[in-house]
């Protein structure tokens, strides 16, 4: 699990997906859940590097998601219909 803190925008991304990728790319994470409970706000560069996370997950056979997403993060990612993209978790209890 990766848990993110502050805001994820376009100064801060790379720290984003430099954990993240790490991860992955490592091959061993069968399962990567972002908890994403002290996020405020998510811009298009923080939404595009969450996107690619799971895309990568996906092609690698392993399962993707977000937890504990805050109301404003929650009406970004439907603004932008990511709600049904990402598998959306509410609380520690049903993770993979």
């Amino acid at each position: 699990m990766v848990r993110v803190m502050g805001d994820v925008d376009l100064y801060n991304v790379g720290d984003l997906k430099r954990a993240v990728f790490e991860l992955i790319d490592e091959g061993e994470v069968e399962s990567l859940i972002i908890d994403m409970a002290s996020v405020n706000y998510i811009d298009s560069s923080g939404v595009g590097a969450l996107v690619a996370a799971q895309k990568k997950m996906k092609t690698q056979g392993g399962k993707f998601g977000l937890l504990g997403l805050t109301e404003d993060v929650l009406n970004i990612l439907k603004l932008a219909t990511l709600d049904q993209f990402f598998k959306i978790y509410e609380s520690e209890a049903g993770l993979p």
